[in-house]
């Protein structure tokens, strides 16, 4: 019995002792392996250096170039930071305003869809037509001749708007239509001169005889060119 336990002893001490020699080993190799990298790391720094002396060598720079050069270096280091931060809040900024963008191309996109159900790209797409067929159809000197009588063009408008020239109009239409509805041809000569007797047939016939005493004196004031006279007529 205590010769079974000694042995049982003896074994465990050797599984120990081989275990012990197994990490021992293991450390060996260990500290060979950082051993090699040091020397390794050395030989490159070495080398390094060397160049390094070999390049600053062969640039001739002074010490104070040196130190401006690594001053450089550190401005410029500080200026690549605060550029990386503000790329960095760029971005953040674009991702901000990616919900913005995104509702507002919708929002043009239904305006344009809307303006297409309403006509107005075909309305343009006509005008750039009938741009188009007056340039064709207008020589240069017609398009200068159209420029010079934009002024007389806008002061017609423009009277051609005041109250009553539009109510004068309005009388106008409405009498020629009135008078297309209910024309009698087939009046008497006693019937025509008693309507001409009418109170509303003499004011008619003034009229026309105002305007057409007007549109006598301005035609003959005005210039060899056609111009306008500068003198107003009295209404």
């Amino acid at each position: 019995m205590v010769a079974t336990v000694m042995e049982d002893r003896i074994a465990e001490l050797d599984r120990k002792l081989e275990f012990i020699v197994e990490e021992l080993a293991h450390l060996k190799r260990v500290r060979n392996s950082a051993e090699d990298l040091v020397a390794d790391l050395t030989l490159v720094g070495r080398d390094a250096m060397g160049d390094a002396v070999e390049a600053l060598g062969s640039a001739a720079l002074r010490p104070q170039e040196i130190m401006h050069l690594f001053k450089s270096l550190l401005i410029d280091a500080r200026l690549l930071n605060g550029a990386l931060l503000q790329l960095e809040s760029a971005a953040d900024f674009v991702q901000d305003a990616q919900p913005i963008v995104r509702d507002l191309f919708h929002q043009a996109i239904a305006a344009c869809q809307n303006l297409q159900e309403k006509g107005y790209f075909e309305a343009a797409s006509a005008g750039m037509r009938i741009g188009d067929a007056l340039v064709q159809s207008h020589s240069p000197s017609d398009l200068k001749q159209v420029e010079a009588s934009v002024p007389q063009l806008v002061g017609f408008l423009r009277e051609l708007t005041r109250p009553e020239v539009l109510q004068a109009l309005e009388a106008i239409i409405h009498g020629f239509g009135r008078v297309q509805a209910t024309m009698n041809v087939n009046k008497s000569l006693f019937q025509l001169v008693r309507d001409m007797n009418s109170p509303d047939a003499r004011r008619g016939i003034a009229i026309l005889v105002e305007f057409l005493k007007v549109v006598g004196s301005r035609s003959g004031s005005a210039g060899p060119a056609g111009t306008p006279a500068t003198q107003t007529v009295e209404r």
